[in-house]
């Protein structure tokens, strides 16, 4: 009976030391809710830490329009030694499990992309469902150029990302799940790029090759959708169409929006050539046109011969700006598809990707909306 009753005692102080003994209390914490990461002159990494205030600190001292969070700044050859020299610098401990937000300059980006996303991968505290983004210039700018308010700025700009969602998976908070297929030699990355000058944070887009070029796409305000078109699942996406009608001999402007749009690619290997095909349909319909033209089935016809050649002109022109960037965009969908040929034109000529065949297969499908209007706002 003593042995029983001894037992019983020993897997209640196991249990006690495994449940308590790493615990904290939250105002012994430094809650990190954003970082950014810099690379100095001599190639080290410099880490800000945009960190959540205690409602302790929030004293009265502190006016009511500052942000409620504060910002200190470690450097070191990685992220875990800059985060140990900004750890030196605080009597709280550093608490990374609720970060949302990484900004990374184009610097870090274009010099340790793949390593910097193997180094967050690896750190056991950070979650897996950061925001990562990316900014030209230095990183840090994005925490001195702010509107203040009561919400923590990282928190305020992952908002302002997320509300491009519901237009394309490119900007998902579930976003460096999706890295991590990219964090290998075959990927490449669309990340949200920032501009803190820019209207709600978002300038566009920033395609990362993993050997290190960068392709700027300014989406805000959407002057060319070829990088979302060519993305694939896009939504609720607004095209400007400027058309000629054949009865009325005039020139008509009309608004579409697609309400889901798909773009798949095809490889074909012909005459030792990689022949590229690009397979693009959405359905959408019209939300405004402009007055003097009727939506009957030639005008629809007319529309949607229109609205495929512009679509496959701004692909077109996405492509080749892609491969003016050293970017390449076939790389992770060819060797999922082909792994073998891949090798083999790896092998032959590394800048195969600048070379080859591209073929368009359109097929816009337009209705019309009895929310429509006369005018094309």
């Amino acid at each position: 009976m003593k042995r029983y009753w001894l037992v019983v005692l020993v897997m209640a102080v196991t249990c006690m030391v495994t449940s308590c003994g790493d615990y904290s209390e939250v105002e012994d914490l430094a809650v990190v809710v954003g970082m950014s990461m810099d690379e100095t002159s001599n190639h080290h990494l410099r880490v800000t830490c945009d960190i959540m205030r205690s409602s302790e600190s929030g004293s009265d001292s502190t006016s009511a329009n500052q942000n409620q969070d504060m910002l200190v700044t470690g450097e070191g050859l990685s992220m875990a030694s800059a985060l140990e020299n900004i750890q030196k610098k605080l009597d709280k401990r550093i608490y990374l499990s609720h970060n949302t937000l990484v900004v990374l300059s184009d610097k870090v980006i274009s010099d340790r992309f793949a390593s910097m996303l193997d180094e967050l991968e690896r750190n056991r505290e950070l979650r897996l469902n950061q925001m990562l983004v990316v900014v030209r210039g230095d990183a840090d700018q994005i925490w001195t150029i702010s509107n203040r308010s009561e919400t923590p700025l990282a928190i305020t700009i992952r908002q302002a990302i997320q509300n491009w969602e519901a237009c394309t998976d490119a900007f998902r908070a579930e976003q460096f799940r999706m890295l991590r297929d990219w964090n290998a030699p075959y990927g490449v990355a669309h990340l949200p790029w920032l501009d803190p000058q820019a209207a709600n944070w978002v300038a566009g887009l920033a395609f990362v090759d993993p050997r290190g070029g960068i392709a700027w796409w300014s989406i805000c305000p959407p002057r060319d959708n070829g990088a979302l078109w060519l993305l694939g699942d896009t939504r609720n996406l607004v095209q400007k169409i400027v058309f000629q009608d054949p009865f009325r001999g005039k020139e008509g402007q009309v608004c579409i929006r697609w309400v889901h749009t798909h773009t798949s690619l095809g490889f074909r290997y012909h005459k030792n050539k990689l022949c590229v095909t690009v397979n693009w349909w959405g359905n959408g319909y019209i939300e405004a046109m402009s007055p003097g033209h009727v939506a009957d089935q030639t005008t629809f016809k007319v529309l949607e011969d229109q609205a495929g050649r512009d679509i496959q002109r701004d692909i077109h022109q996405c492509i080749t700006r892609m491969r003016s960037a050293d970017v390449n965009l076939w790389r992770m969908s060819l060797y999922r598809t082909a792994p073998q040929l891949f090798r083999i034109l790896e092998r032959k000529d590394p800048s195969w990707w600048k070379t080859c065949d591209v073929s368009y297969v359109i097929h816009p499908h337009i209705v019309h909306s009895g929310l429509s209007t006369r005018s094309p706002g």
